[in-house]
């Protein structure tokens, strides 16, 4: 007789009658249960589970923390010295690039440009008073020429004409040397006139104000502090994002990389960024590398200096994502 067994198995029930030396009669039932013929185990019929199967890692992220930082962002010193007299933009005003941001005063400048321009013309009269000399010179000595082959004039009155005629020509090479010397002097005092006016050198926004109307300042190249000059100015364009990553993740960072910062100062605000380069030095201290994150919209009311977190997409991750179009 052959009764069902477990899912796995089938079972074998069979009766074998007891030896008749054995103290009792009545046969006695043996249960032997065996494997069925035919039949597999499970762990060779049942197919694997997802569980069984050897899940493969996910792509993690890549996190870091740094700040903002301005590419561009300057203070704006004159090339001159002098007094401020007209400060036509003030904090946090926007400007281009060639606007006025501060003048100087002028008047000496003025004076010494009206006194250059004098010496200029006083210059080239002198230049051209010597060249008619010279021309009156060369007739006289070609009349002499004439006169001492007629034999009227000694050869005394050629030698002195022709002597005379070579100091001139002397005198009206000094002459327009002197007045190109002139001119050089006037276009210099007009290029030192325009350095009163202060301009700016590219597109951007007045962070501060060094100076107030009437303050003396000192030219660029004298010298100074951080913090002397006329204003300080930034270009909002030039803004990004140094993140310190720990360096165990130094090979799964690249340029071209994507990422989203978060900054403190607006947490519910995530910025779109990419990996514009990776500074070429690590931070022995800190045991991290510096990679520079550039901005892929313009950020409104973003600040240098504010701190932020980085969160870059894996590499792995970050080709699925190009596949998908993200």
């Amino acid at each position: 007789m052959i009764l069902a067994g477990t899912a796995a198995t089938f079972a074998a029930v069979y009766f074998t009658p007891v030896p008749s030396d054995a103290p009792w009669k009545p046969f006695a039932t043996r249960i032997v249960t065996e494997p069925a013929k035919g039949t597999e185990t499970s762990s060779q019929s049942k197919a694997p589970t997802a569980q069984e199967q050897t899940a493969k890692p996910l792509p993690q992220t890549i996190v870091g923390s740094g700040y903002v930082v301005a590419g561009r962002m300057i203070t704006l010193r004159p090339e001159i010295g002098g007094r401020v007299v007209d400060l036509p933009l003030d904090v946090g005003d926007h400007f281009l690039a060639g606007q006025v941001i501060a003048r100087l005063d002028k008047t000496t400048d003025e004076i010494e440009l009206r006194i250059a321009k004098s010496q200029a013309a006083a210059a080239v009269a002198a230049a051209r008073r010597v060249e008619v000399s010279l021309e009156q010179a060369r007739k006289t000595l070609e009349r002499t020429k004439l006169l001492l082959e007629r034999g009227v004039v000694a050869t005394s009155s050629l030698d002195a004409d022709s002597l005379a005629v070579v100091q001139l020509t002397s005198d009206l090479d000094s002459a327009r040397q002197a007045a190109e010397t002139a001119r050089l002097q006037v276009e210099k005092q007009e290029r030192t006139l325009s350095l009163h006016q202060i301009v700016a050198p590219f597109d951007g926004v007045v962070v501060t104000r060094l100076v107030g109307l009437g303050d003396m300042v000192a030219s660029g190249t004298d010298g100074g502090g951080p913090r002397d000059g006329i204003a300080i100015l930034l270009d909002p364009n030039s803004l990004t994002v140094d993140a310190d990553i720990a360096q165990s993740n130094a090979a799964r960072i690249q340029p071209g990389q994507t990422a989203v910062a978060i900054l403190d100062a607006f947490p519910d605000r995530p910025f779109k960024m990419r990996v514009r380069t990776i500074v070429p030095a690590a931070s022995l201290q800190k045991g991290t590398v510096t990679a520079r994150l550039e901005f892929l919209t313009p950020p409104s009311r973003v600040l240098p200096n504010m701190a932020a977190k980085v969160t870059l997409d894996a590499p792995d991750l970050q080709t699925n994502l190009d596949e998908r179009g993200f």
